[in-house]
C-alpha cells in the first residue's frame, strides 16, 4: 500500500505540476489569442444578458435557464477552494500569488468560454429527455465530425510531448515496478503526440479521449466533489455549533437526496438561490473585515502586486514559487480548463453555442476575481498571512482578527455553505459520465434506456451514501487521490479545446458579428 501511496503522490505532484499548468494557462492564452480576447471586449455584453431578462428566460431547446446554468457551474466551482486554497496559496507563496491567481482567472475565462460553447453544439439527448453534453461529446463527436486543422494537431502534440518529458524525467524518483509504470505513461503521451502529428484515426482517438475524461470525471465526482466535500462540512458543524459527525451526515445525505434525485432542473432551480445567497453571506462578511481594516487596504494591495514580481515574502525571493502557488491554487479554484462547467452549460435552453458561451466565461470572473479576492485580500490587509498558519486555520485567522470568535464561525459558515453547493453540482458532472459510460458500454440504445431509470436511482442512492461516509469517517488519502483524478480531466479536456479550436472561433465570429 506504501508503493502504491507512493506512486499516486508522485503522479499527482505531476498531474498538478508544471506541465499542466503550461497545458492550462498555454491554452487559455492560446484561446485568448484565437478568439481577439472575448473575455474583455465581451464582458458588458455577457454581463448583460446574463443578468437580464433574457438571461432568465426558458427559452429555446434546453433544460433549464442560462442563468440557472451558470448558478449550477458556480456552486461547483465555488468551494472550499476558494477558503482553504486561497490561505494555501498564501502561505506558500505570499501575497504575490493572488495576482497570479488572478491572472490565471483572467485567460481562463476564454478557456471556460470554449468549454461551454463545444458543450452545447456537440450536446445530445438522454431517454427521459434532459441533454447531455460535455467533453466526452465533443472529443467524441467533434474528433469524428470536424475536419481539424494541421495547426490545431500540431500544437496539441507539442503539449504532449512536454507531458511525456516531464513525465521520463522525473520518474527516475521511482524505484523497480513503478519507474517501468512512469515510463509506460511517458511512452503512452508520445504514442498520442505521434498519433496527432499525423492525424490518423482521430475518430477512434477522439473515442479514447472521451472514454479517459469521463472515466477520471465519474471517480473524481465522489471524492472531490462528495466525500471531501462533505468531511469538511461536517467538522465545520462539529466546530462551530457540536453537531456529531454522524448527524451530519445523515441530514446531509437526506437533503442533498431531496435536490438531486430532481437532475439538472432541480439542482438548477435550487442553486439560483443558493449561490447568490451564500455569494452574499460570503460578501458582507468579508467586506466587513475590510471596512475594520479600511486603512490596511492600499498597502495590502500594493504588496499584492509587489510581491507578485518580487517573491520577497516568500523564502530567498523565489518567484517561481510566487508564480507556481497562484497559477496551481487559481486552476484549482475556478477549474477552468478540467471541462466540468461544460455539463452544466450544455444543459442550458438556448439558441446558440456561442450565446450559452459568453454566460459561461463569467464563472472564473465570479469565482477567482471576486470572492477568491474577497478571502485573499482579507487575509494580507489583516496581516494575517505573517502567522505561519495555513488552509482554513490561516483565513480564520484573518477574520478572527475582525470580529473575535465571531469571525472564525464566520468562515465556518461560508465552508458548510460552499460545500453544500459543490456537492450538488458535483453530482449532477458525475452523473452525466456515469451515463454517458454506461452508453458506451451496453452499446444499444434501446438496452440503455431502460436501464435509464433504474441506474438514474441508483446513482442518486450511492451519491449520498459516500456524503454519509465521508461526513463520519476520516479520509487520509482520498484528497490526494481525488485530487490526481480532479487533474487528469484536464488533459483530453484541453486537447479538446485546442484540436476543435476552428469550431469555437467559428460559431464566435458568426454569432459576435448578429449581435454586436
Amino acid at each position: 500500500m506504501g508503493a502504491v501511496m507512493n506512486f499516486i503522490n508522485w503522479l499527482d505532484g505531476m498531474v498538478w505540476g508544471p506541465p499542466i499548468m503550461i497545458l492550462l494557462v498555454g491554452t487559455g492564452l492560446f484561446l485568448t489569442i484565437v478568439l481577439g480576447g472575448i473575455q474583455i471586449r465581451r464582458l458588458g455584453w455577457s454581463i448583460r444578458y446574463t443578468f437580464g431578462k433574457e438571461g432568465r428566460a426558458k427559452t429555446g431547446e434546453g433544460d433549464i435557464s442560462p442563468f440557472q446554468a451558470l448558478m449550477a457551474t458556480i456552486s461547483g466551482t465555488v468551494g472550499i477552494g476558494n477558503i482553504a486554497g486561497v490561505a494555501t496559496a498564501i502561505y506558500h507563496g505570499g501575497p504575490g500569488a493572488l495576482f497570479w491567481m488572478w491572472v490565471t482567472a483572467a485567460v481562463g475565462m476564454a478557456t471556460r468560454y470554449s468549454e461551454g460553447l463545444l458543450g452545447v453544439a456537440f450536446r445530445g439527448k438522454l431517454p427521459d429527455g434532459t441533454m447531455i453534453g460535455g467533453s466526452f461529446n465533443a472529443l467524441e463527436r467533434g474528433f469524428a465530425e470536424v475536419e481539424v486543422s494541421p495547426n490545431a494537431r500540431y500544437l496539441a502534440s507539442i503539449f504532449m510531448l512536454i507531458f511525456a518529458l516531464f513525465i521520463g524525467r522525473d520518474a527516475t524518483k521511482l524505484g523497480g515496478g513503478l519507474m517501468v509504470v512512469a515510463y509506460i505513461i511517458a511512452l503512452l503521451f508520445l504514442i498520442l503526440a505521434y498519433y496527432l502529428i499525423r492525424g490518423h484515426a482521430m475518430a477512434s482517438l477522439g473515442k479514447v479521449l472521451a472514454i479517459l475524461f469521463s472515466t477520471f470525471a465519474a471517480i473524481a465526482a465522489f471524492g472531490i466533489g462528495n466525500m471531501t466535500q462533505s468531511n469538511s462540512l461536517a467538522l465545520g458543524m462539529k466546530v462551530a455549533f457540536h453537531v456529531p459527525f454522524w448527524v451530519t451526515g445523515v441530514a446531509f445525505a437526506i437533503l442533498t437526496f431531496i435536490v438531486t434525485i430532481g437532475g439538472i432542473k432541480r439542482i438548477g432551480e435550487f442553486t439560483e438561490y443558493l449561490v447568490p445567497f451564500m455569494a452574499i453571506i460570503y460578501f458582507i462578511f468579508a467586506i466587513g473585515v475590510w471596512i475594520k481594516f479600511a486603512g490596511k487596504l492600499p498597502s495590502a494591495i500594493a504588496l499584492i502586486f509587489k510581491d507578485a514580481f518580487t517573491g520577497q515574502a516568500v523564502a530567498g525571493g523565489a518567484i517561481g514559487t510566487v508564480i507556481r502557488w497562484g497559477v496551481a491554487r487559481g486552476l484549482f479554484s475556478n477549474e477552468a480548463g478540467l471541462g466540468t462547467a461544460s455539463m452544466a452549460h450544455s444543459a442550458a435552453k438556448t439558441d446558440n453555442p456561442s450565446r450559452q458561451a459568453h454566460v459561461a466565461m463569467l464563472g472564473p470572473f465570479i469565482d477567482t476575481l471576486i470572492i477568491c479576492s474577497l478571502t485573499g485580500i482579507s487575509i494580507v490587509a489583516t496581516g494575517a498571512y505573517t502567522t505561519g498558519k495555513t488552509s482554513t486555520a490561516l483565513t480564520q485567522e484573518a477574520f478572527a482578527r475582525a470580529f473575535g470568535h465571531a469571525g472564525e464561525v464566520m468562515v465556518v459558515i461560508g465552508v458548510i455553505l460552499f460545500a453544500y453547493s459543490t456537492v450538488l453540482a458535483w453530482n449532477y458532472y458525475g452523473r452525466q459520465n456515469i451515463m454517458y459510460l454506461t452508453k458506451w458500454i451496453t452499446g444499444d440504445p434501446e438496452k440503455f434506456a431502460s436501464l435509464y431509470p433504474k441506474l438514474h436511482l441508483a446513482y442518486n442512492i450511492l451519491w449520498v451514501i459516500f456524503i454519509y461516509i465521508g461526513a463520519t469517517t476520516v479520509l487520509e488519502n482520498v484528497w490526494t487521490f481525488s485530487d490526481m483524478m480532479n487533474g487528469l480531466m484536464a488533459i483530453p479536456n484541453l486537447l479538446g479545446l485546442v484540436v476543435l479550436y476552428t469550431v469555437i472561433k467559428k460559431y464566435t465570429d458568426e454569432f459576435v458579428s448578429a449581435h454586436p
